[in-house]
C-alpha cells in the first residue's frame, strides 16, 4: 500500500511539474523563430530548429534574460515593472516571466519595448471589439498569431 501511494504522489509531482514548465512554451512567453533572430549567437548554433531553440530557452535564455517573443522581454518587463523587479529582484527572470505569464499579462502590464497591449487595443479598435476592449490576454494572443505578422500598430 505504501508503494502505491509513493508512486500516486511521485506521478502528481512530476505532472505538476510538466504543466509548469508548459507555460514556457506558450506562444506570447516564446516563439522559436523570433527567438532565433533576436539571438544570432543561438540561431547559429541551432537554425531554426524549435525543438533546439526550446531547450536553449528553457536551459540558458529565460536565466540569461533573453528577449523570447514580440510580446515579451523579461528584462523590459522588470525595469518597467518596478513593483515585480522588488519583489523578485532584478535578475530573478524566471519569476518575474512567471508573474507576467500568470498575473502581469491578465492586467495590462508593460512587456515589451515594441509592444504595449493597452495601446494595441487603443489603435486598432476592430480588434478591440473581435476579443474585448480589456481583454488584455485576448489582444495578445491575436497580436502574437495575427497582428504582429500583419504589422500592426502595438506601440
Amino acid at each position: 500500500m505504501k508503494m502505491r501511494w509513493s508512486l500516486i504522489i511521485l506521478i502528481i509531482i512530476f505532472s505538476a511539474q510538466i504543466a509548469m514548465a508548459d507555460w514556457l512554451s506558450e506562444p506570447s512567453v516564446f516563439i522559436p523563430t523570433y527567438y532565433a533572430d533576436q539571438n544570432i549567437d543561438v540561431e547559429k548554433i541551432d537554425g531554426y530548429d524549435h525543438a533546439k531553440l526550446l531547450t536553449h530557452w528553457k536551459e540558458f535564455g529565460l536565466k540569461e534574460g533573453r528577449r523570447s517573443s514580440p510580446v515579451f522581454d523579461v528584462k523590459y518587463y522588470l525595469n518597467k515593472n518596478q513593483d515585480i523587479s522588488k519583489q523578485f529582484g532584478k535578475k530573478n527572470y524566471k519569476e518575474a516571466a512567471q508573474h507576467w505569464y500568470n498575473t502581469g499579462r491578465k492586467e495590462g502590464r508593460p512587456s515589451h519595448p515594441d509592444f504595449n497591449v493597452r495601446i494595441y487595443l487603443k489603435k486598432n479598435p476592430d480588434v478591440a471589439k473581435t476579443v474585448g476592449a480589456h481583454n488584455y490576454i485576448g489582444a495578445i494572443h491575436h497580436y502574437v498569431s495575427n497582428g504582429y505578422r500583419e504589422g500592426l500598430t502595438a506601440k
